[in-house]
């Protein structure tokens, strides 16, 4: 994700939360930060060696210079939740697993503080904890089974207010917003059984539950160490069992983590190299920008419209920087209001909108040609990710022959947040639906106002179509389908109100199934009959254009968006 400017952050977070935290903070204002969400134009892939290939035998020592564009709501698990704080978060704090980029340029779960895990019906688990896994000074204990249960505990508290406690709602013991059903008896699903084990329990089969298990809400953190000096402190200098430390955190200044001298994990190619992460807060992306080319960072975004200039930059020529667009889990889509009696009964109206739909354009247009025109609603870099599920993909001629066999199409409503990019995107749109002979009426309202008018269906005056986006909180297929789509979810997850009673069978099933190609096949069936109902068009899957320093090597932008900077290095340490 991307990062949000506070006023969008109070605006979320006014209610009590629900499910999907991390999907709807980057739909509020995608295009508010345009430039750091998004990216390049022109054919190029890629530019320069990205930090990939052979680039000889790491070294340690230097500093790495990685800016925030905001200052980090929080970078503990309590409430990490935004792209900065999660950032920082990434780099101190580990789980019972964590997200590796494979062969095949996908994000999957692998164990980290868990040696290993099994379950037989997909609903009880076991997890086998690695033993000599350290917290951090001046804790310096080895972490237990029990670590998990209290930090999993805190968290699902309600009265500890965390706005991320949804991952772990599928434990026993909580409700769908991830709190306690009754805080005396807490997560009743999560045990120590040795120190070494831990059992967890769920409400339901979710064979994808590893998978979530890399968010930071659901990592190790000392909880009594907390308690002793107070949560107020712990946020400021939270103490994890990852490769770094936080040195420091001056708020809206900047934030400094070190190597952690005493790292548990001594196996090869673990890290860390670099010894000091200098992170400063820098909200504007032309200074951002400016400060990279003077060479005091090594890494930015780069601010709207300037992306085919940076990638035209002589330093991106000749390989001293490069200039990359990173695959990232999001999606951007057109949803409709399967409760509208216009749309919700048409369903050639609504393939023929889908048909319609102009990503290209709007990506060249408006997204200075970055992001991917998405071929259905799970993104590429997704384990078990298929192209072209979309069965009504573009394909304007169809639509135009669709709209005169039906004698023409009533005029409809498009509603979007107030904002500028968003506005373009709509304007966009609303030509290629003309072509098709289907007149659009554009309407937008402030992100709260917004969100009130779409979950209320078709009360009073309600949406028919309208713009939104999600970005995974995890790596599955699930966390795409199953909140946007499912009869219980969609109210407020897609906003669609779309229900399929075969749709919520497949996901069902695929939720219980343990074999992951089988899991995959059931998933991808779903997401075809739900693309063949139509209740959301599919516009485009982001990329993050990044332009970063080759003199730090091995640098990765991860679909998930984070970088893992214990994997970094600087090969030329006498250039420091």
């Amino acid at each position: 994700g991307g990062s949000l400017p506070p006023q969008v952050i109070k605006e979320v977070t006014v209610k009590k939360p629900t499910r999907r935290w991390r999907g709807l903070l980057a739909v509020a204002a995608v295009l508010i930060v345009a430039a750091l969400l998004l990216g390049a134009c022109g054919a190029k892939e890629s530019t320069g060696n990205g930090g990939t290939g052979d680039q000889g035998t790491p070294v340690a020592g230097g500093t790495y210079n990685y800016p925030l564009s905001a200052n980090p709501v929080s970078i503990e698990p309590v409430n990490a939740q935004e792209s900065e704080g999660m950032q920082v978060a990434h780099q101190v704090f580990q789980g019972l697993t964590k997200y590796v980029l494979n062969d095949k340029g996908e994000m999957e779960a692998v164990p980290d503080i868990a040696e290993k895990w099994e379950s037989t019906d997909s609903q009880t688990w076991t997890f086998h904890l690695k033993k000599g896994v350290m917290f951090q000074a001046p804790v310096s204990r080895e972490v237990k089974a029990q670590d998990f249960v209290d930090g999993w505990n805190y968290v699902t508290d309600p009265a500890n207010e965390s706005f991320v406690s949804y991952i772990l709602a599928p434990v026993e013991g909580s409700d769908d917003g991830g709190y306690q059903v009754d805080t005396k008896k807490g997560l009743t699903g999560v045990k120590a059984l040795d120190d070494y084990t831990l059992e967890v329990k769920l409400r339901y089969p979710f064979a994808e539950f590893p998978q979530t298990l890399g968010h930071t809400v659901a990592a190790a953190w000392p909880v009594d160490y907390a308690k002793e000096i107070g949560a107020k402190k712990f946020s400021q200098k939270p103490v994890g069992t990852g490769p770094y430390m936080v040195e420091s955190w001056k708020n809206n200044q900047s934030v400094t983590l070190v190597k952690n001298p005493d790292y548990w994990d001594t196996s090869e190619g673990a890290g860390p190299y670099i010894d000091t992460i200098n992170m400063p807060i820098i909200t504007s992306s032309q200074t951002e920008w400016l400060e990279f080319q003077k060479g005091t960072l090594d890494y930015t975004t780069v601010p709207p419209g300037q992306v085919a200039a940076a990638e035209n930059k002589p330093e991106v020529k000749s390989g001293q920087w490069t200039a990359k667009r990173w695959p990232t889990l999001a999606l951007y889509y057109v949803g409709m209001n399967m409760k509208d009696p216009t749309l919700g009964q048409n369903a050639e109206l609504r393939q023929a909108i889908s048909q319609s739909t102009d990503a290209q354009n709007v990506i060249n247009i408006v997204n200075e040609g970055v992001p991917l025109p998405a071929t259905g609603y799970v993104p590429l870099g997704m384990p078990g990710y298929a192209e072209g599920q979309n069965p009504w993909a573009y394909d304007p001629e169809a639509a135009k022959s669709t709209i005169d066999d039906m004698g023409g199409a009533p005029t409809l409503e498009y509603w979007y947040n107030t904002d500028e990019g968003h506005q373009k995107i709509a304007e966009v749109l609303q030509a290629g639906w003309q072509n098709a002979g289907i007149d659009v009426k554009l309407s937008n309202f402030e992100w709260g106002t917004f969100l009130d008018k779409l979950s209320k269906g078709n009360k009073g005056g309600g949406s028919q179509l309208f713009r939104m986006g999600w970005i995974a909180d995890y790596p599955s297929m699930d966390n795409f389908l199953y909140p946007l789509f499912q009869s219980d979810q969609a109210r407020t997850g897609s906003y669609t109100f779309y229900s399929n009673p075969e749709v919520d069978r497949l996901l069902q099933e695929a939720r219980s199934t343990m074999d992951a190609q089988q899991r995959y096949d059931l998933y991808l069936q779903a997401e075809r009959q739900i693309l063949t109902d139509m209740p959301a068009s599919p516009l485009y899957f982001y990329r993050d254009f990044r332009v970063t320093n080759n003199r730090v090597a091995n640098y990765v932008h991860n679909p998930m968006g984070f970088t893992d900077m214990w994997t970094l290095w600087i090969p030329e340490q006498a250039a420091e």
